[in-house]
């Protein structure tokens, strides 16, 4: 009940934000353009809460709160809503659908934009936050991966991606996102004091094939961080608490094999479902021997094991094993404009590769989806649920602009088609526009649904 809490309670705090600023966009933007705002809500349906703006720019408009958090709207004076035959003709001046083609644009285009302003703006306050993460210390990767094709083999400390400098492993993550859909990344890492460069390519065979996810995308280039094999969380009553493994736990062998990474400790585990494994670990400055033996568990068809443990926490790692890092507010300002800008182009590009067959349709996700990033990362603090916050907002802002009926950017390809026809099309195309606007809005928020509720099933 707590998590569903705190999930409902960031969704909630999360559409507010998103949705006002969007909204806010739009009626600044109306009411720079000279147009009347009859009504500004958060949320659809019946109203809740409503008052009269009585001050300034918000004199007049009637605020609303209502009892969907979905979504929201600004309604503006427009003399072609029947709801308007009363007005006056001298107010046909300030509404919507008098104003010249050029201001009707901006308006529209307002909403979207202020999803991006918004997402550079929590960028900056999160990037100049201190911030403490993983050294980009490479594990030893897999023997089919590029990374070992390139001729990595684990430890070396990476500088720059794609001539893009990082400094610890949530960089690399970054860059490995805007890296999807690459067929090739390039390393320059340090190793014993030394400076090398690595190209890593993407096999032949994979080319063109669509990845069941975009995590599968991620982990092709068999990238993974160099992180100790030191016990963090265990679960009660798991076969690792059984066995007698405790947090702070160090192990340095599996059935005398010895073992430096986490990433090599758990593949022993997982290649041994139910076969008792000789764990060597270190504890207090003493070594032990502890005997477990991993449940068997079918991951995507695949028999594997697993004995119920997480690596410990960065934040619990010695100096070593860890980089950190605070910015000024200039450089934050700078790295803000820069992850908005990767943050938009990698949206556009999942979308496309949706439409194209490169990226799974499943990877679309729906309220509850974002229910639970908003609880989690709520739950993990401000810089983390801000960058959520961040992220959500880019998407908004890339959804609306998408050329369909119902949305800002279909709005837009109609005042394009006006613009270049010389004359407002004919309510009777906008209405057939509207209708497949519909169609397509219904039909993405119901695939949505279905992917939220076929994750939980699974």
């Amino acid at each position: 009940m707590a998590i569903f809490g705190s999930s409902l309670f960031g969704f909630l705090i999360a559409v507010a934000i998103l949705v006002t600023i969007h909204e806010m966009g739009h009626y600044l933007a109306a009411r720079w353009c000279g147009v009347k705002v009859l009504r500004f809500s958060v949320g659809f349906g019946p109203v809740l809460i409503k008052w009269i703006g009585k001050r300034s720019i918000f004199k007049g408009t009637e605020f609303a709160i209502s009892a969907i958090p979905l979504g929201g709207y600004v309604r503006m004076l427009d003399m072609r809503d029947p709801e308007c035959a009363g007005v006056k003709p001298s107010e046909g001046e300030a509404a919507f659908n008098t104003r010249p083609l050029w201001q009707r644009s901006v308006i529209v285009a307002a909403g979207p934009i202020a999803n991006f302003l918004l997402a550079a703006v929590l960028y900056a306050f999160a990037l100049a936050a201190p911030d403490r993460d993983l050294a980009a210390l490479i594990a030893a990767p897999e023997a089919s991966t590029p990374a070992a094709a390139a001729g990595l083999h684990g430890g070396e400390k990476i500088l720059r991606m794609n001539d893009r400098a990082v400094a610890h492993w949530g960089d690399v993550r970054w860059e490995l996102l805007t890296s999807l859909f690459q067929q090739e990344l390039t390393l320059d890492v340090e190793s014993r004091g030394i400076e090398r460069t690595y190209t890593l390519q993407r096999r032949a065979e994979d080319a063109g094939v669509a990845p069941a996810s975009v995590g599968a995308r991620l982990s092709g280039w068999g990238l993974g961080f160099d992180q100790p094999a030191v016990i963090g969380t265990v679960k009660a009553g798991g076969p690792a608490d059984k066995a007698g493994l405790r947090e702070g736990d160090r192990v340095v062998a599996v059935q005398d094999i010895r073992v430096r990474q986490w990433s090599q400790f758990t593949s022993a585990i997982r290649l041994a479902p139910d076969q008792p494994l000789r764990l060597a670990v270190e504890r207090s400055g003493s070594r032990q021997e502890i005997v477990v033996t991993p449940r068997k568990e079918s991951v995507s068809g695949q028999t594997i094991g697993r004995i119920d443990v997480a690596a410990i926490s960065a934040l619990k790692l010695g100096d070593s094993w860890v980089v950190d890092r605070e910015r000024t507010v200039p450089d934050a300002v700078v790295a803000a404009v820069q992850r908005t800008v990767d943050a938009t182009a990698l949206t556009v590009r999942v979308l496309w590769g949706m439409l194209s067959g490169e990226v799974s349709l499943r990877q679309i996700s729906g309220p509850i989806t974002m229910a639970e990033g908003a609880g989690v990362t709520l739950n993990q603090g401000a810089v983390a649920f801000t960058l959520f916050l961040a992220i959500v907002s880019v998407s908004i802002g890339v959804l609306n602009l998408l050329p369909v009926p119902m949305l800002d950017g279909g709005q837009l390809l109609y005042h394009l088609l006006e613009a270049l026809k010389g004359a407002p099309l004919s309510e009777r195309a906008e209405a057939f526009g509207q209708r497949i606007g519909i169609g397509f809005v219904t039909a993405l928020t119901a695939l949505a649904l279905y992917n939220d509720f076929l994750r939980i099933i699974s």
